[in-house]
């Protein structure tokens, strides 16, 4: 289940996000104190507020805390174009909760917001993030690195056509 992020998220995203390997995985630095919770939950408001984002939290029937976020962020310049990002925590790695909340966002961003294009880019080494992409249809563009942490990321789109198909196969 997607929903808007709330107060009651803010223990469960510093757990993730205090997690060196989890943090490092998603290109995040690592929280050292859970008030920054307090200044994440109030920029994923922000940004939704502006427009510039839409982040929704992640549960899971049976698990009391949420198990991820997973974001779509509007770029300034293509109105038509949005950012795909998610992050799960550590004990839900390998279940194919990624890929089911990927696949919802991307079906919303195609088929509600009426978006041309969904990118996203992850580390080279993410190789459960690679393999979400693939299965969803994005198309790698480009292979770079991150000069804010010299990082080797691959950076992918999925057009609305080929999304809107794949994702009604996969339906």
């Amino acid at each position: 289940m997607l929903r808007a992020p709330g107060e009651q998220d803010i223990p469960a995203w510093f757990a993730r996000a205090s997690d060196v390997e989890s943090a490092s995985l998603a290109g995040d630095p690592v929280a050292d104190d859970i008030s920054a919770g307090k200044r994440w939950l109030a920029l994923a408001r922000q940004r939704f507020a502006d427009g510039r984002a839409i982040k929704w939290s992640m549960d899971q029937a049976g698990v009391s805390d949420a198990i991820g976020t997973i974001t779509l962020s509007f770029g300034a310049n293509d109105p038509k174009t949005a950012a795909l990002g998610f992050v799960l925590g550590r004990a839900h790695w390998g279940q194919g909760l990624g890929s089911e909340a990927a696949r919802e966002v991307v079906r919303y961003a195609f088929e509600t917001l009426a978006l041309d294009q969904v990118t996203a880019e992850a580390a080279a080494r993410n190789v459960a993030s690679l393999r979400i992409l693939a299965k969803l249809g994005f198309k790698h563009i480009e292979s770079f690195v991150d000069e804010s942490d010299g990082e080797h990321c691959e950076r992918f789109a999925l057009d609305a056509d080929d999304g809107t198909s794949l994702l009604a196969s996969q339906a």
